[in-house]
């Protein structure tokens, strides 16, 4: 990231990178939760709720050496261990809840989450036997032609029985690099005679990882185009979904309409049968009554405005609440704890 701060706290639409995978850990339904950081561990402490226990691995050494340290927080544990990365907020709690339906299921040790990609180059692939069964994941650094053929690759999810990931976590023995990777837990449970399964991901992009400020407005990208489906789903029409920013915790009535080069930021209230915009920015604290019309070039924050009222064009509104009906003129700017009724 050519940055002095962890990668895992870099902003992605207004909350740490970290925080959307905790999401979607906590909304899996899972309750225990460890993160292992490294690199500024205060700083990423100070990103993470009161919930979250944390554990530092001192010394980088792996995927396998930062499970390790978070074992003894995990001593008398006897149940499935989900490990997931802190960089692929795209992760859903659907699909992690499919990764330990399908491990439970099946009855298996290990559960990976995988994918098939026509150009799988970088990352991991799954080896499996001609009865396709799971036999080892091979690193594409370490693969062999016919290997880097194999389109399922490893995303990097798992769900572990507790004792056989302690077990298996014995037995690694570090790469060429000194690292040790948590993939070859794979083959030992595989040589064990244990049950190893696989689970795939409901969308492709969900394991995209973040290594690059690039990397980074991709998948903010992604990100926004589900958001704005998942507004336009519940019957909110956006005319310009490229031009849009609305964030996630917002709430917008339906049959309300957002027009192009419009922003809508963190816990934003819309009701029924709006108009929005184009060229407006809602900011926080904003909360919209049913059938309001806010015009063009239009900045509220912390505002409350009644139903059926109107915001012309070219005003800029704080800190205040309109009344029900109201028509705010052209070029009005209101700060403070203005009130205005109809």
């Amino acid at each position: 990231m050519l940055s002095q701060i962890p990668k895992v706290v870099h902003s992605l639409y207004g909350k740490p990178l970290i925080g959307h995978v905790l999401d979607a850990v906590s909304n899996a339904g899972i309750r225990r939760i460890v993160v292992v950081v490294g690199h500024r561990p205060d700083l990423v402490r100070g990103h993470l709720g009161p919930e979250v226990d944390t554990v530092v691995q001192r010394s980088l050494r792996g995927t396998a050496h930062a499970v390790q340290q978070a074992l003894p927080r995990l001593k008398n544990f006897q149940g499935d261990i989900v490990v997931v990365y802190g960089d692929t907020p795209l992760l859903t709690p659907q699909t992690i809840q499919g990764l330990i339906e399908t491990h439970r299921r099946d009855g298996a040790t290990c559960t990976l989450l995988t994918a098939r990609l026509q150009e799988p180059t970088g990352y991991g692939r799954i080896v499996r036997d001609q009865t396709g069964r799971i036999v080892r994941i091979v690193e594409d650094a370490d693969a062999t032609q016919a290997e880097r053929a194999i389109e399922e690759i490893n995303v990097g999810a798992y769900c572990f029985q507790a004792k056989s990931l302690k077990a298996a976590l014995k037995t690694i023995q570090p790469a060429p690099n000194g690292e040790y990777y948590l993939t070859d837990t794979v083959g030992y449970l595989v040589k064990a005679g244990t049950p190893i399964s696989s689970a795939s991901t409901r969308s492709v992009g969900e394991f995209l990882g973040i290594n690059t400020r690039a990397d980074l407005a991709r998948v903010q990208t992604i990100m926004r185009s589900r958001i704005l489906e998942r507004f336009m789903l519940g019957g909110v029409t956006i005319v310009d979904p490229y031009t849009t920013y609305i964030d996630g915790s917002a709430t917008i009535g339906q049959d309300t309409v957002v027009y192009p080069h419009t922003v809508v930021e963190e816990g934003v209230r819309i009701g029924r049968r709006c108009q929005v915009g184009p060229f407006c920015r809602l900011g926080p604290g904003t909360v919209l009554g049913a059938g309001v019309r806010i015009g063009n070039f239009v900045e509220l924050s912390d505002c409350r405005i009644g139903t059926g009222s109107k915001i012309l064009h070219h005003s800029m509104i704080s800190h205040a609440e309109i009344g029900p009906h109201v028509t705010v003129g052209i070029g009005t700017g209101l700060g403070g704890n203005h009130e205005r009724q109809g």
